[in-house]
């Protein structure tokens, strides 16, 4: 098997979505795309969700090893990961929209909630460590200020 870095298996990836998107506003960068890949979004999460619920439903989930036992099947497994397969292509595809690799989200997130624990009173991990040995969190902080600031202008703007 190969050996690819995470952002050489992004660009093949990218590129297959980039080939295999047929819906109307595909490659337009408008709203009609990024509406119709909010609905795919909140639609696949949907369906995922849809089939937790069935486990739900059919395991009464009176019991949890019973639960976990339907989902750690194969079938149940399988119907579960192919459905956050599809939940990716969209958000995946949402990302690169706001051009935004799957690492840049990763880390994006990964900033706004090690501050948000930061913030916290002592003993409620606020001495979470930084998660990353690739990226320093002053690395992460400089990569996203000016998004981050774009944000702050926003939100004081509604």
């Amino acid at each position: 098997m190969n050996t690819f870095t995470s952002n050489q298996l992004e660009q093949e990836y990218a590129k297959f979505q980039r080939e295999t998107s047929w819906y109307a506003h595909a490659h337009m960068y408008d709203a009609g795309e990024i509406c119709y890949l909010t609905l795919g979004l909140a639609g696949e999460a949907g369906e995922f969700a849809d089939n937790v619920k069935k486990v739900i439903r059919d395991t009464g989930f009176e019991d949890y090893s019973t639960f976990r036992a339907v989902i750690d099947h194969p079938a149940g497994a399988n119907r579960l990961i192919d459905e956050l397969g599809d939940t990716f292509w969209y958000l995946h595809k949402l990302g690169r929209y706001f051009g935004m690799g799957i690492d840049d989200l990763m880390i994006l997130n990964t900033l706004k909630l090690y501050e948000r624990m930061q913030e916290r009173p002592h003993g409620q991990l606020s001495e979470l460590k930084w998660p990353f040995s690739g990226v320093t969190y002053e690395e992460a902080v400089e990569r996203f200020k000016d998004l981050r600031v774009a944000e702050k202008e926003h939100d004081g703007v509604r």
